[in-house]
């Protein structure tokens, strides 16, 4: 790459000079460009003209000006190299590349050619057929551990990755068989038996053993500190490897939803070896035992492959290579073929793509239509006038969400009012809106002064969350708005440093996914004064000893009341998220993150073309 980059570096320093042209040039200056000694300047000068993409004609005489021609097509010379690293899996490297050197033309070059290698295609490799599903993500991987999963695209992951010792069928409700064919629970639910299949392989070949389920829950209970989903396991007393197939678990209590928070991706059974000898590594590299494995992990691509000893069958799809376009706009990349696949989450196009969809296109269009739910999180933890809930009920009444919809458009779709969608489409307006005098009488009640109120977001919602910072200006509050990594806003003594915190969570229609919010500390848990937090926890605590389903709800429903009346918590907006597929795509199901779960697909052999 040295000598593209050497051209490139040139180029760009001497842009108003036509191709073609000859201009006057010293070793001195082109010494500067390439930060280099004079020596190592001449070096790279004469591969440039052996290349062809460079003449040059030196100066007589020590300090003489001499003479370039620049010769080679840089849009070209960029396009390919790009083309290149992306081949190699130099993804992020790439797009460095692009986005320093290139101009609008060719980055359009780029994303045409981007869109051509998305979707599905048949490729013959090693004497046989190959099928291969890609498709890009806006967002990086955090991390592929799964018990580490905060983000939706990484549990996601986790869930092709892992398997649980039972499953949770989305549709029926139910609990299903997975690791365990089979358990039995005691009279008093508080002592339960696991029985493991046998010859349940981990990608890296060894049999998966009631020792690997042991460590695997341990590991997430016995240290709250580093793993956050610990408060689904915090009624397990014990977990006992009875012998190689049989796993004995006791609780402290009788839990109604236990089975299920086994099913979740924290619970996923991982290999004790690989684990302890580098966490760090097995959140880059993990190793399951689930449908897919990693065969290729770097900054700007992911790739998976079939795992064929699965337990439950070799999945139809071969491989999935996953582009990872963080600096990339949503929307940028073309639509894919009739052959393709296309997901996302929280993607503005998506709108626009099911508007141009038709009918006779073969494609079909599945929308979850709240996918996700936006919310202001204070940091009680933090002093500051965020801890009066005067100024939190101000705040209420400053962000318009009907105004916030109006303005930025996109995949805002409705108006917040809790967590869940389906009870806030049904529910009238709680409270009017406050007037100007209102407002101003509650923030004097606060004691609010003019203090800085920090607002920590990451990009995904920074056109809501730089909205949100210019109305809290407009009434005279001083905001100040940080976007930040999504790593970086996992660690709490960074985002401690902020009196909220603007994010949005997928919503999965499940209980775990709105008792999560509650009792994790990367969620809600910084937002509850004292007699919140108790109130949290007695309303928790009974959630976990119900039986009845409706019961079950109702206490979620005094949950998302408690955060309303207090204002802990502010429902903003909720987002659409959806995936088109073309009808030849079979087996497609949208899971409850709002992705497809790639073991399921297959193609129709009528309908796909071979590269």
């Amino acid at each position: 790459m040295l000598p593209v980059l050497h051209f490139l570096e040139l180029r760009s320093s001497f842009p108003e000079k036509e191709a073609h042209v000859s201009f006057p040039v010293t070793i001195e200056k082109l010494a500067g460009i390439w930060h280099c000694t004079p020596r190592y300047t001449k070096i790279i000068i004469r591969k440039l003209s052996e290349l062809g993409w460079i003449e040059w004609r030196a100066g007589r005489g020590r300090g003489n000006t001499s003479v370039v021609t620049l010769l080679a097509d840089t849009e070209e010379l960029l396009l390919q190299e790009v083309k290149t690293k992306m081949e190699q899996g130099d993804v992020s490297e790439a797009m460095e590349l692009m986005n320093r050197f290139g101009q609008s033309s060719v980055k359009n070059r780029l994303m045409d050619w981007l869109s051509d290698g998305m979707g599905f295609s048949t490729q013959m490799v090693s004497d046989r057929l190959e099928d291969t599903l890609r498709f890009p993500v806006y967002r990086k991987i955090v991390t592929l551990d799964p018990a580490l999963s905060f983000y939706t695209f990484d549990a996601h992951m986790g869930g092709q990755i892992f398997n649980t010792l039972v499953e949770y069928d989305q549709e029926t409700r139910m609990i299903k068989p997975s690791i365990a064919h089979s358990w039995e629970e005691s009279a008093d639910g508080q002592s339960w038996t696991f029985h493991l299949k046998k010859s349940i392989p981990f990608h890296h070949g060894r049999e998966l053993t009631a020792q690997d389920v042991v460590f695997s829950l341990d590991r997430v209970r016995l240290r709250p500190e580093r793993f956050e989903s610990s408060w689904m396991f915090r009624d397990i007393v014990q977990v006992l490897a009875l012998d190689h197939k049989t796993v004995h678990i006791q609780l402290r209590q009788a839990n109604s939803l236990f089975l299920r928070f086994l099913s979740t991706v924290p619970a996923s059974i991982v290999p004790q070896e690989v684990v302890l000898k580098s966490e760090s590594e097995f959140a880059r590299h993990p190793v399951g035992t689930g449908p897919f494995q990693v065969a290729r992990r770097q900054e700007g691509i992911c790739v998976l492959e079939a795992f064929p000893a699965h337990f439950r069958g070799r999945p139809q799809l071969d491989r999935v290579e996953i582009l990872i376009l963080p600096t990339v706009e949503p929307g940028r990349l073309k639509e894919p073929d009739w052959t393709s696949v296309f997901t996302s989450y929280s993607d503005p196009n998506q709108g626009e793509l099911a508007a141009q969809l038709s009918e006779d296109c073969g494609w079909q269009d599945a929308e979850m239509l709240f996918a996700c739910c936006t919310m202001l999180v204070f940091n009680q933890w933090k002093q500051g006038p965020h801890n009066h809930p005067s100024f939190r009920r101000a705040l209420q009444h400053i962000i318009d969400r009907k105004q916030m919809i109006a303005d930025l458009g996109g995949d805002l779709v409705f108006p917040a009012k809790g967590f869940r969608p389906q009870q806030a489409v049904r529910q009238k307006e709680s409270e009017e809106a406050a007037s100007l005098e209102q407002i101003q009488e509650w923030l004097q009640e606060s004691g609010y002064q003019g203090e800085a109120f920090r607002i920590a977001s990451n990009s995904y919602h920074q056109e809501d969350a730089k909205w949100i910072h210019a109305r809290l200006q407009s009434f005279g509050i001083q905001s100040q708005l940080d976007v930040k990594p999504l790593e970086e806003l996992m660690d709490y003594e960074d985002w401690g440093q902020y009196d909220c915190r603007l994010f949005g969570n997928a919503f999965t229609g499940d209980e775990v996914c709105e008792l999560e919010m509650y009792l994790q500390k990367n969620y809600f848990l910084a937002a509850y004064e004292p007699d919140t937090a108790e109130r949290v926890h007695q309303l928790s605590e009974a959630l976990f000893r119900e039986s009845v389903a409706a019961k079950r709800q109702e206490l979620l429903d005094d949950l998302e009341s408690l955060m309303r009346q207090t204002h802990s918590v502010l429902y903003l907006v909720y987002k659409k998220s959806s995936a088109s597929y073309h009808e030849a795509v079979r087996g497609v199901s949208i899971n409850a993150s709002g992705w497809l779960d790639f073991d399921k697909i297959w193609f129709h052999p009528q309908a796909i073309h071979t590269g």
